[in-house]
């Protein structure tokens, strides 16, 4: 069996040594990329005692966000660069709405742990920045219910999509929480709702059981791992479909039976990244026996690796990971 505390403990330490003294967590040594941080941070939550180190980079978030960008957008925030401890803008970011999106997951992940302390923080920031950075996703949001990426890049991907209409999800909910904002819940819950419809009704494709990388794109080529293949997880690991749903075990087994050494890295062969994203989708679906297989294998190659957690491992794959360990962790 993986030794999934283990495997919690020492990522969070080596999480630790990518993160820079003002709380800026950095993508490489030379680079901040806010959405791999954010995902960073939402695993990193799985330890308890990080809360402080988490708070950190909500900070520097929030001080960063652009009031408007290039494309005359608020809220914002642009990937960074890093040499020789000093931090320069890049003026750009990879996308507009995933950052956005994963920021306010963030922010009710960091709520739902129940500490008091990190609660006042998130009221302290207050619900106005969160909004601003909210509409971010509304003000790309289309009739049809999807966003584009960013305002010069009108793609309406499924994945930015999924982490899109969790981003809105999770806001809608803090709102209560947080504020006692009914209406701004409802209000953001109507908004999530249409990705999710705009997800359904555009990007499903019934006949195949599968999903449409983009919208305009051709049928999805199982044969390759990015984006067609891991985009199917998508849905279910934020939620667009419930992962007990008919619909959601379809996609996993066309998954599975396109990739059945994926537990043993064997997409690896097109794609060097981990993909730490896919172990958390097995624990998501019930299914240990290739959950547990993945995180042995993500053992062997990084966690037990001298150095330790060698690249491609990087800071979001790091938080995927923790999270499929402490989900299984939480299996009876």
């Amino acid at each position: 069996m993986p030794n999934y505390q283990e495997n919690v403990s020492q990522t969070s330490a080596w999480l630790t040594s990518q993160q820079l003294s003002d709380g800026a967590i950095r993508y490489t040594s030379t680079g901040i990329e806010p959405y791999f941080a954010n995902l960073s941070a939402i695993g990193w939550l799985t330890d308890s005692t990080k809360i402080p180190q988490v708070e950190a980079w909500m900070q520097w978030y929030i001080g960063h966000i652009n009031r408007p960008d290039y494309n005359g957008l608020y809220g914002t925030i642009y990937d960074y660069n890093v040499s020789n401890g000093v931090e320069t803008s890049s003026g750009s970011y990879d996308s507009a709405d995933s950052y956005a999106a994963t920021f306010l997951s963030l922010a009710e992940a960091l709520w739902n742990t129940g500490n008091p302390s990190a609660q006042a923080f998130i009221q302290n920031i207050g619900e106005n920045d969160f909004n601003v950075i909210g509409n971010v996703i509304i003000n790309l949001q289309q009739a049809n219910g999807l966003v584009y990426a960013k305002p010069d890049y009108r793609i309406e991907y499924l994945m930015d999509n999924s982490e899109d209409y969790r981003g809105l999800s999770d806001f809608a909910s803090l709102a209560t929480q947080a504020w006692s904002d009914t209406a701004t819940t409802t209000w953001y819950n109507e908004q999530a709702s249409k990705i999710q419809s705009g997800i359904q009704n555009l990007l499903f494709i019934p006949s195949a059981g599968l999903y449409y990388p983009y919208v305009g794109s051709t049928a999805p080529n199982l044969g390759a791992w990015y984006p067609d293949s891991v985009a199917q997880l998508f849905p279910i690991t934020n939620g667009v479909i419930a992962s007990t749903s008919s619909q959601a075990s379809v996609v996993y087994s066309k998954f599975n039976a396109a990739w059945p050494g994926w537990p043993q890295l064997s997409y690896n062969s097109q794609d060097s990244f981990p993909w730490c994203v896919a172990g958390y989708a097995g624990y998501l679906m019930g299914d240990a026996t290739r959950s547990n297989t993945y995180i042995l294998s993500i053992q062997s190659q990084y966690v037990n690796a001298s150095p330790e957690f060698p690249w491609p491992f990087y800071p979001a794959e790091g938080g995927w990971f923790m999270r499929a360990n402490a989900g299984m962790m939480s299996l009876p």
